[in-house]
């Protein structure tokens, strides 16, 4: 062959592969099937995809089919030839009836697909009370959200990405999406502690897959939503859908009222002159503004394997208002903020039929932001000043991936990404009166990230797999240079049908915010300050973990994970002055290690939970944390249980709580949490409507309490003020059109 690659073999057009379906013809994923020769000897196993469907890789004939699965009588089939089209295969509902009573078996909780947990959103969604995909997420063992954040149990991050790539999108911006997109839209969603190289992510990711366009289809949604926490707000929003079975067109729009308010009580024992200084502040923050996210999505599809997609995303602030007023023994200050930010980001993407993915990126983010802060001290004298800022975000993103399947199951992949970003940041000061450290910065940024990767996989005849790569990393920014690898290793062992166990190892390096890598200082009030730091340095992680899933439900996972230069933001007692400063700095290392267990639990259509649980050992250390070095370690353990009752087929309910022991962060100690939620979901008009009412922190104790007693600091931090809320949403699905098949009119005879 040309291309020097001869040990590549080509799967042939006729291979041993068909399809599964129920017997109101649709789809099941998950079947096991057992390859045998005739005399029974064992060849291969394969498990259907979301569409049904199964392949195997080797030729056997005369064969036998053994078709397994948990909800439906196990089926064996002879075969002599190989079939030209796929075969579909029928099997029927297991039941088993003890006189009135009905027992139905239950579909498998997750799927494991090459390495990854693979989930079923919309089955998740028939059991959970959930309204969207974002909270679909949510409830898949192991991961928590917190105030739009999530988070995997034994990782030290989780990244989202969309069909196997990841997104500009920050955390907010990603919530919102997903928010805004039905259920049934996701094909899938897959969890993974070490993603693979393809996928440009490093360490635990989730992909969520949609669906590609297959038919004529319109479905579309408007939603309305309410919140109160103290203040009132709320949004509109709605998403569009067509497809065809070559075209693809998707749009989302939100509009969002925010407002917030938050409550802030310190005290602070400040030793400053060899004189003990008790400083108590209470900072009351509000917020308020209108957010626009947009977004739409063209695709078109060549063949079944073969996609090109083209996604804007535009997100604009036009006026967001703040204000924190700051009362106490110490001073009387009034800070006012003001911000417009604008994002857009463009991104075409193709896949090709050959193992070719490749794609291109541009975002473009703006923002300008004032504050006038004015201070009234208690001994006498004032302070006042006003701050302007900009920062303008250019970034170009490529990639390209191919992947080959060799010889004996192996599957080589190779492919690179590239990142080019250029930020222009500056602060100025004006106005200044009185004694204040001023400092106008102007930044200029250049960053270049690029990444070459190989992979090797493994597929064994057991159905188990076995997966190996590594990325070299070139990353510059300004006169920092550096060179990385990252090793990764994914093991798939297949006990039996029903019980696996995956083995990975990760590594990673996380880069800081563009903003906390400036030198420049911002003042919350007229004691506390927000620094930069120009000398910030990336964090490199490795984690290793291995989970265990009996019979497709129960996960136990073990984790370990080390971090060097974790950084963090702490705050510090000025010793030269009166005055908290709020500094990100690098730590010696991170380090934490402990298992994670998931257990479901259900009892008939009407009652459906799941438990969690969480111990971790966490070991934190930094010996040039100004002059007081710390190297403290902690026991957590984190226990989660919600609840879903069913009563009738359009009423559910949900109950749930969450509890984390105390923990802590550098020389913070944080307080135990504990968060009680309720929910209720109704649906009308034929599904077409649902309203759904959650109220979350019902004892207002959800919040941290904070404090450092540390070698001389001494400061108590509270800002459980007001942590309840009630929120509303009332949605109407729309279309649900499908086109159907039109008689076609007999034109054989016309013309001439």
């Amino acid at each position: 062959m040309g291309i020097g690659l001869g040990c590549l073999e080509m799967l042939s057009a006729q291979s041993l592969r068909g399809k599964v379906v129920n017997e109101a013809g649709k789809p099941i994923e998950g079947v096991t099937v057992v390859l045998q020769k005739a005399d029974s000897t064992f060849i291969e196993v394969s498990l259907t995809d979301t569409a049904g469907m199964f392949q195997f890789r080797q030729e056997v004939l005369p064969c036998r089919y053994i078709l397994q699965h948990v909800a439906y009588e196990t089926r064996e089939i002879e075969k002599a030839t190989l079939p030209d089209t796929a075969d579909v295969y029928v099997l029927k509902e297991q039941n088993t009836t003890l006189e009135d009573l009905v027992i139905t078996a239950e579909k498998p909780y997750v799927q494991v697909e090459e390495g990854k947990l693979s989930y079923d959103l919309t089955a998740l969604s028939d059991k959970k009370m959930v309204d969207n995909a974002y909270e679909a997420i949510t409830k898949l063992p192991g991961i928590t959200e917190r105030n739009g954040a999530l988070s995997l149990a034994g990782a030290t991050s989780l990244t989202v990405i969309l069909n196997g790539r990841p997104t500009t999108m920050n955390a907010a911006q990603l919530e919102t999406f997903l928010k805004n997109t039905p259920v049934e839209r996701v094909e899938r969603a897959e969890v993974m502690y070490s993603a693979p190289p393809e996928y440009h992510v490093r360490g635990a990711a989730v992909n969520v897959v949609l669906k590609h366009a297959a038919a004529y289809h319109f479905s579309g949604e408007v939603v309305a939503h309410y919140k109160n926490q103290y203040f009132n707000a709320g949004g509109l929003s709605g998403n569009l859908r067509y497809t065809t079975p070559k075209w693809g067109f998707d749009w989302m729009y939100e509009a969002k009222d925010v407002k917030t308010f938050t409550q802030m009580k310190t005290r602070s024992l400040h030793t400053f002159g060899n004189q003990l200084y008790d400083i108590q502040n209470q900072e009351a923050m509000r917020e308020k503004g209108w957010d626009h996210t947009v977004r739409s999505a063209l695709e078109y599809n060549f063949s079944d394997k073969e996609h090109l997609q083209l996604a804007y995303l535009g997100s604009f602030s036009p006026s967001d208002k703040g204000n924190s007023h700051t009362t106490g023994n110490f001073q009387l200050s009034n800070l006012d903020k003001e911000t417009e930010g604008r994002l857009h980001n463009l991104s075409v993407d193709y896949e090709g039929d050959k193992g070719l993915k490749t794609g291109i990126e541009y975002t473009c983010y703006q923002m300008e932001n004032g504050q006038r802060l004015h201070t009234d001290y208690a001994e006498g004298n004032a302070i006042e000043l006003e701050i302007v800022g900009a920062q303008k975000i250019d970034r170009l993103a490529v990639h390209a991936d191919q992947s080959y399947v060799l010889r004996r199951d192996w599957e080589l992949g190779f492919g690179f990404s590239y990142q080019y970003a250029h930020s222009r940041d500056e602060q100025i000061y004006r106005e200044v009166v009185g004694d204040v450290e001023t400092r106008d910065t102007y930044a200029n940024l250049h960053e270049h990230t690029a990444n070459v990767y190989a992979s090797l996989d493994k597929k064994l005849k057991t159905g188990s797999s076995v997966s190996l790569s590594a990325t070299g990393e070139y990353y510059r920014i300004g006169d920092y240079e550096r060179w990385a690898v990252f090793p990764r290793a994914s093991l798939f062992w297949m006990l039996n049908a029903r019980n696996f166990l995956q083995l990975a190892l990760s590594s990673d390096k996380r880069y800081p915010e563009y903003w906390a890598m400036q030198s420049a200082i911002s003042y919350i009030d007229g004691y506390s300050e927000l620094h930069g730091s120009s000398n910030l340095r990336p964090a490199n992680t490795y984690e290793l973990s291995s989970t265990y899933i009996f019979r497709q439900k129960y996960m136990l996972t073990l984790f370990f994970n080390h971090t060097s230069d974790y950084f963090a933001q702490s705050p510090y007692q000025s010793s030269e002055r009166l005055a908290l400063i709020y500094k990100m700095q690098n730590w010696d290392f991170m380090r934490q290690y402990g298992a994670s267990l998931s257990l479901p639990l259900a009892m008939g259509d009407w009652y459906d939970a799941s438990f969690n649980a969480i111990a971790l050992y966490m070991h934190e250390r930094c010996d040039d944390f100004y002059d007081i070095p710390f190297n403290r370690k902690k026991w957590v353990g984190v226990l989660m249980l919600d609840n879903t009752f069913k009563v009738g087929k359009h009423l559910s309910f949900e109950l749930g709580a969450h509890y984390q022991s105390p923990a802590i962060q550098g020389v913070f100690d944080i307080n135990g949490l504990f968060n009680l939620h309720i929910a209720a979901r109704y649906t009308f008009l034929k599904g077409r409507a649902t309203l759904s009412v959650h109220a979350d922190d019902l004892f207002n104790t959800g919040a941290p309490r904070t404090a450092v007693l540390f070698k001389g600091q001494h400061l108590d931090m509270d800002n459980s003020f007001y942590n309840r809320s009630v929120s509303v949403r009332l949605s109407y699905r729309l279309g649900s059109y499908k086109e159907k098949k039109q008689k076609q009119v007999d034109t054989s005879r016309f013309g001439h």
